[in-house]
């Protein structure tokens, strides 16, 4: 299984938002990323924005089981006031990561222990992802890194699909499913039965793959997360076990 590689989020938050930033002006905010063909440059920055935001609430509140943090509201902002509410957003969302150490008790609104590492890497992951949407907008892309990369394939099985963020229903897909990045040695076995996906230490060692998928942590992070289709990677076996994996 993927062991946690990354201790330095805000590091990496700060690397993947100034190559976002870098390709973001007021001439391209119109332009249509291929890879999130539902949205605009434009709108993936306030998107990310409305997130920043949520994430200093969330590392600011004291958690309360009985109590929510909601999502703030949709910057409401067009041409160049969206590179300012991102800005403002980003600038805000470092001091607070910085501020608020991994171990600090935080919300979530995820299955996982309460601390603030989930939004340390939650930003991480949600940045360099939108980075190479934007890079893919105005056709110059490179990968994500390979150790963010594997965060992103983690986050996925321990938050997001647990939390049921999955692309459609997938009721009849079962099967043991391989997921190996060669460039971050991270493999990740995960168990379909009836739709359901389980995360799996180590497969019986008896127990026969239905699929695998290997390639860059890259590919498989942005396949999982569907930007990419599968075929990207080597895959071997039944690729629609794959696509049931697929998140939002």
């Amino acid at each position: 299984m993927a062991k946690l590689r990354i201790t330095d989020y805000l590091t990496e938050l700060k690397t993947e938002a100034a190559g976002l930033r870098s390709v973001c002006e007021p001439g391209v905010l119109d332009r249509v990323a291929p890879s999130r063909p539902d949205t605009t440059v434009a709108g993936i920055l306030l998107e990310l924005a409305r997130l920043y935001r949520w994430t200093v609430d969330a590392l600011f509140a004291a958690p309360a089981e009985d109590r929510d943090v909601p999502q703030p509201p949709p910057p409401a902002a067009a041409g160049q006031a969206v590179l300012d509410a991102y800005d403002q957003a980003l600038a805000a969302v470092l001091d607070a990561v910085e501020a608020r150490g991994p171990e600090s008790p935080a919300w979530t609104w995820a299955p996982v222990e309460w601390r603030a590492e989930f939004w340390h890497r939650r930003v991480a992951v949600a940045t360099g992802l939108a980075r190479w949407d934007l890079q893919m907008a105005v056709g110059a892309t490179a990968p994500v890194p390979a150790a963010l990369a594997a965060e992103a394939v983690t986050e996925a099985f321990e938050a997001f699909i647990p939390s049921g963020a999955r692309r459609g229903a997938h009721p009849h897909a079962n099967g043991l499913v391989q997921l190996f990045a060669q460039d971050a040695d991270a493999t990740w076995f995960v168990r379909l039965r009836e739709g359901r996906v389980a995360l799996l230490d180590q497969p019986d060692a008896r127990t026969e793959l239905q699929a695998r998928a290997a390639g860059s942590a890259s590919d498989i992070a942005l396949a999982l997360w569907g930007r990419l289709p599968f075929g990207i990677c080597d895959v071997v076996g039944d690729e629609r076990l794959l696509q049931a994996l697929r998140v939002e």
